[in-house]
């Protein structure tokens, strides 16, 4: 077949037949192979000479082939083939056997840990008592920047939030009320500058 000496093959509709069945397995229009192979070789299907089709063959190959007939060719060859063993009974089935699926290996992972977000340190200071206290509050540290300086009166209050905690100055300690994240925070003492992170205030060295 690939030779295109088909007055060796067998009856012409064996050709037909094993044409447009493996033109269906390769995905091509088995209408259109057959159309090709009529248009091509018909005098092979009418019954023409041995002589005559190998005339008509050479006029045929002198004509340039279009890329589409040299695909569809390529499969005639390959249909010839399994007909001609299938004929001569030297082929099997002609269906190969299912390929085994590949397994799918799949490694349990652990999900990603998500960082779990830091409390912030949630400040509220009331003035109480009769005059209120000098307050000063700075971000984190000393070097933090200054949220608030000034005289917290009786009943005034302000409300702060930091990452970490406050460096805080208090005139008076005992005319101010304190909360942290909610809880009561009692300083006791004179005028001082404390720490006041989550754990509750830690008085600091006079400076």
């Amino acid at each position: 077949m690939e030779d295109e000496q088909f007055d060796l093959l067998p009856d012409p509709s064996y050709v037909r037949g094993f044409l447009r069945a493996y033109a269906s397995y390769l995905g091509i229009d088995a209408h259109l192979a057959l159309d090709e192979f009529d248009s091509r070789f018909g005098a092979f299907a009418g019954g023409m000479s041995p002589d005559a089709l190998r005339r008509a063959r050479m006029q045929t190959q002198s004509r340039p082939r279009r890329r589409e007939a040299q695909l569809l060719w390529l499969a005639v060859g390959g249909v010839t083939g399994i007909a001609l063993l299938s004929w001569l009974g030297l082929g099997g089935t002609g269906t190969a056997p299912p390929a085994d699926p590949v397994p799918v290996v799949t490694t349990a992972t652990d999900p990603p840990t998500r960082a779990t977000p830091t409390e912030a340190v949630d400040l509220v200071f009331t003035g109480r008592g009769n005059r209120g206290s000098y307050l000063e509050v700075r971000n984190g540290g000393d070097a933090g920047a200054t949220a608030y300086s000034g005289v917290l009166v009786p009943g005034a209050t302000h409300t702060f939030s930091f990452a970490e905690g406050a460096w805080v100055r208090i005139g008076t300690p005992g005319a101010i009320a304190i909360t942290v994240n909610g809880e009561p925070l009692e300083i006791t003492g004179g005028t001082g500058t404390f720490l006041i992170t989550r754990s509750g205030a830690r008085r600091l060295p006079a400076g």
